[in-house]
C-alpha cells in the first residue's frame, strides 16, 4: 500500500525506481523531517541487518521490533521441513497483528527470499494495510528469490540495480536502495592496530584467495581478517540436490528470461561441482587472522594504508573480466576514513568519484601496481579517503537511506 505521493517511484518501472536516488534527491532532506515511528524488521540471524538496519533506525529515534526468520536469509526448507516453515509464517503474521493491535504499527521491513516467506503468507502481511517492503542485498545472484511474493510488497529495494527488470516482470516496484554506511562507524572505538599496512576483511572464498595470493606473491604486506582465515579454510556454499530441483522448478524461467541460457546453466555448472581444488587457504599463515569485533572495525580500516576492496560475484579468473557488485564494505571503508581500493563495479561512478574519493581495481596486476603506487604517495591516499568520507557521511549513510525510503512510502 503505498501512498499517491509515491506511486511515480514505484510505478514499476526500472528508471522511475532510481531516477531520484541517483540525481541525488535523497539526500535533500535530512532524517529530521520523519516523526518517530514503530518498525517491525523481519531478517535472520546474520548480524550485519541487526548492527546496520536495526541499529540505524533506532538510532534514528524509531521504535523497532524484530522477528528472526531463522540463522540465514537463503536457508531452504524442504520437504520435510514444510511444516516448520508454515508454523514460522504464522508467527510473523501473528506478531504483526499483536503489535498493530497493541501499540500500532507503521511500517514492515523485511530482509527475506521466498525460501522462508510463502505466497499465502506475503498475502496476508499484505492485507494488514501497511506500508510493506522487501530488501535484496545480492541482486547478482539472488535476485530471483523474491519473484514468487513480489506482487505483495509495496516496494521492492535493490542493493544493485543488476536484474531489477527482472523482478518488474513479476510485479514488483522496485526501488533502487544502496547498502550504506553507519555514522558511528566514521569514529573509533578502539586501538586496533592491524598487522599489515595493507588488509582485506572479509571471508576467505576461492576467487578472493586467488587475487590476495597474488597481492602476496608479489611481495606486498598483507594482513586478511574474517571468519575461517585463522583456521585456513576455504568458504563453499552446501550443495542438495533437492534444493536444485526445487529452484529448476521454481525459478528456472525467471532465470532464463532475465539472465539467458548462459547464466542458467552457469549457476547448474557450479551446482554439480564434485570435488573443489582445495579446503585449504593459499595464502601464507602469518598473513591469516580471525574476525575483527565490530567496534574495532573502524581502527582498523583508518589504520591501514590500503583497504582492499573484492567485489566480485560471477567469475573465477582474475586476469579476465566477471560480474562484481557494490558491497556494504564500499560505504564503511569510506565511512571510516579509510583509503579504499576497491574491484571496479557498474554502481560504483555513480555512488562515488572514482579516483577522487575511491580508487578502483580491474586486474591483480592492476591491483598491486596501485597498491604500490598509493603506499609511496601518502597525500594522494590521505586526500581520496578524507574526500570519501565526506561523500559518505553526506549522502550514503543508513540514515540517508531510510529518510529517503519513508518519504517515497508517505511516511515523513
Amino acid at each position: 500500500m503505498v501512498s499517491a505521493g509515491a506511486a511515480g517511484v514505484a510505478s514499476g518501472t526500472v528508471a522511475a525506481a532510481s531516477s531520484a536516488l541517483r540525481s541525488g534527491e535523497a539526500q535533500k532532506t535530512g532524517p529530521a523531517s520523519i516523526r518517530s515511528m514503530r518498525v517491525l524488521v523481519v531478517t535472520d540471524g546474520e548480524p550485519w541487518s541487526k548492527a546496520h538496519i536495526v541499529r540505524s533506525l533506532i538510532e534514528q529515534g524509531h521504535r523497532v521490533e524484530i522477528f528472526v526468520t531463522g540463522p540465514a536469509v537463503g536457508g531452504f526448507y524442504g520437504r520435510s521441513r514444510q511444516l516448520e516453515r508454515i508454523a514460522k509464517n504464522q508467527d510473523l503474521l501473528d506478531h504483526a497483528r499483536r503489535l498493530i493491535e497493541g501499540e500500532g504499527l507503521d511500517l514492515i521491513f523485511c530482509y527475506v527470499y521466498d525460501d522462508f516467506l510463502t505466497i499465502e503468507y506475503a498475502r496476508r502481511l499484505e492485507a494488514l494495510g501497511l506500508p510493506l517492503v522487501n530488501y535484496n542485498v545480492d541482486m547478482i545472484n539472488q535476485w530471483y528469490r523474491q519473484t514468487r511474493t513480489a506482487p505483495y510488497f509495496s516496494l521492492m529495494l535493490c542493493a544493485q540495480r543488476a536484474n531489477m527488470d527482472g523482478l518488474v516482470r513479476y510485479g514488483a516496484r522496485v526501488l533502487y536502495f544502496p547498502m550504506a554506511a553507519r555514522e558511528p562507524l566514521a569514529s573509533g572505538e578502539t586501538e586496533f592496530v592491524p598487522a599489515a599496512p595493507v588488509t582485506f576483511v572479509g571471508t576467505p572464498m576461492d576467487y578472493r584467495i586467488r587475487v590476495l595470493s597474488e597481492v602476496e606473491r608479489a611481495g606486498i604486506p598483507l594482513a586478511v581478517y574474517g571468519r575461517l582465515w585463522a583456521e585456513q579454510r576455504v568458504s563453499r556454499p552446501v550443495r542438495s540436490l533437492e534444493k536444485t530441483f526445487s529452484d529448476i522448478y521454481h525459478y528456472g524461467w525467471a532465470r532464463l528470461r532475465t539472465e539467458g541460457g548462459a547464466g542458467l546453466f552457469r549457476s547448474l555448472a557450479e551446482r554439480v561441482v564434485l570435488a573443489p581444488a582445495s579446503e585449504r587457504s593459499t595464502l601464507s599463515r602469518s598473513a591469516q587472522h580471525g574476525s575483527v569485533p565490530e567496534a574495532a572495525l573502524a581502527d582498523l580500516i583508518r589504520r591501514s594504508k590500503v583497504n582492499i576492496g573484492i567485489t566480485r560475484m560471477i567469475g573465477e579468473d582474475p586476469n579476465r573480466p566477471g560480474i562484481n557488485q557494490v558491497k556494504l564494505r564500499d560505504f564503511e571503508v569510506p565511512a571510516a576514513g579509510g583509503f579504499h581500493l576497491v574491484e571496479e563495479s557498474e554502481d560504483h561512478a555513480g555512488l562515488f568519484e572514482i579516483g577522487l574519493e575511491i580508487e578502483t581495481w580491474r586486474t591483480p596486476a592492476e591491483l598491486i601496481d596501485k597498491i604500490r603506487y598509493y603506499l609511496a604517495n601518502e597525500s594522494a591516499r590521505s586526500a581520496i579517503a578524507e574526500a570519501g568520507r565526506r561523500r559518505v557521511l553526506t549522502e550514503h549513510t543508513w540514515a540517508h537511506r531510510f529518510d529517503f525510503l519513508f518519504r517515497q512510502l508517505g511516511l515523513a
